[in-house]
């Protein structure tokens, strides 16, 4: 299940407020999450697909320092988070991986940077857990705390 989000990208400033309208990109998000959870009940999102200038958007709405970024890297298509850490521990650049879920706490969404998706636009999907009996590390690195405070 997967549903495109659009948005104007321009309208947003260096601190992820639209100007027209005064709302803060993240309250978008958990529109689009709402809306998501709506659409395709009982699932909720569990990712957010988007280009690099979207996730820098992302990254001003975020308390983060200069040098993190926000989202994992496709692998060969896909959000693989175990090579994601790996890739991780040979950088400078500390990663935050997801976001804190409006509807569904007990689950980040994950962030992955899609360089295929245009500006303005936001792909939600739900993936299930892998079912290969392989564990995802319980702890991914979420920013939930640090969410500015408008």
């Amino acid at each position: 299940m997967e549903q495109l989000y659009k948005f104007n990208h321009r309208n947003y400033n260096d601190e992820g407020t639209n100007t027209m309208d005064g709302k803060f990109f993240l309250e978008n998000i958990e529109e689009w999450e709402v809306d998501f959870h709506d659409r395709y009940s009982p699932f909720f999102s569990t990712h957010l697909f988007a280009n690099v200038s979207t996730m820098v958007l992302i990254k001003h709405c975020l308390d983060l320092n200069q040098n993190e970024d926000c989202g994992m890297d496709l692998i060969d298509g896909e959000a693989d988070l175990k090579i994601n850490f790996e890739l991780e521990r040979h950088s400078q650049r500390p990663i935050i991986y997801g976001i804190g879920s409006k509807l569904n706490e007990d689950e980040p969404i994950l962030l992955v940077r899609d360089d295929t998706m245009v500006d303005g636009m936001i792909l939600l999907k739900y993936i299930p857990d892998s079912d290969d009996g392989e564990e995802v590390s319980p702890e991914i690195p979420v920013e939930a705390d640090k969410l500015r405070v408008r």
